[in-house]
């Protein structure tokens, strides 16, 4: 799927798939060495340019997630690797609240992109090589519904600033949420 979505032949993409496109966060517990290996690999020996993290609507992980292990029901292994998932759901709920809507799956669907691209950030290398503009993060979302490949904007920009990072959301009816940009005395522009 990621080659038809980005036009790639073949050994154009370094790939890594998993259960609910998470990242997860360095030093986080339960680790994963297969992610963090992929990521020094892609960075450091390929030399990639572009990360991209790409979900879905109606994303199983997500629901699991949403639901707070329950629909892991019986599976151990992936009530644990959907952990990683739990930063997504604590900014899904700092940018809507705890209200659930009918859309609040595909939302939080979003909102995971978005997070996974910033725990990449928690890997030094990754962040460096953001910062230094050699690598770019990319999220996308993809309506399986409409079949239409949407980008995701970032949790915060690619250069570091003082003060509190910018929040934006894409949602489901595609408005983009997130905090105003600061003015008058200490803004930054």
């Amino acid at each position: 799927m990621p080659s038809l979505i980005t036009a790639s032949g073949p050994g154009d993409l370094f790939t890594v798939r998993n259960i609910g496109n998470l990242v997860p966060r360095r030093g986080a517990e339960p680790h994963d060495d297969s992610v963090v290996a992929a990521i020094e690999y892609a960075t450091q020996v390929l030399n990639v340019r572009t990360i991209t993290v790409c979900g879905h609507s109606g994303c199983g992980a997500m629901a699991g997630v949403l639901s707070g292990g329950v629909q892991a029901g019986s599976l151990p292994g992936l009530r644990r690797w959907l952990r990683h998932g739990h930063h997504s759901l604590a900014t899904f709920i700092e940018l809507e609240g705890d209200r659930l809507h009918s859309g609040a799956l595909d939302v939080l669907c979003r909102v995971n992109v978005q997070q996974q691209l910033e725990n990449l950030r928690t890997y030094r290398k990754v962040d460096e090589l953001v910062r230094a503009g050699k690598l770019e993060l990319v999220g996308l979302y993809f309506d399986i519904g409409s079949a239409r490949v949407h980008m995701v904007p970032p949790l915060r920009p690619a250069t570091p600033y003082v003060g509190m990072p910018a929040r934006r959301v894409m949602t489901a009816d595609r408005r983009v949420l997130g905090n105003p940009p600061q003015t008058g005395r200490g803004a930054r522009g």
